[in-house]
């Protein structure tokens, strides 16, 4: 079983991983061409893949927690 531990390592791993990478390709289009507007593209997409993962597991945690202290009232 896996350990909230562990995914949010791994989130985070992935999520600044992807930023840094989209940060790198909008800091190295020379120009207009195809492949540097594929490739942001490509960036572009990891990044906002890892950001609505990274808040998936937020929400998560936010409803886990509020749904143990409503059981204990």
């Amino acid at each position: 079983m896996l350990k909230m531990d562990s995914v949010r390592s791994q989130l985070d791993s992935k999520f600044k991983q992807a930023s840094s990478d989209f940060q790198t390709a909008a800091k190295n289009m020379n120009g207009m061409s195809m492949g540097d507007w594929l490739m942001f593209h490509q960036h572009m997409k990891q990044y906002s893949s890892a950001t609505w993962a990274a808040n998936q597991e937020v929400t998560l945690n936010h409803n886990l927690a509020r749904s143990i202290i409503n059981d204990g009232r």
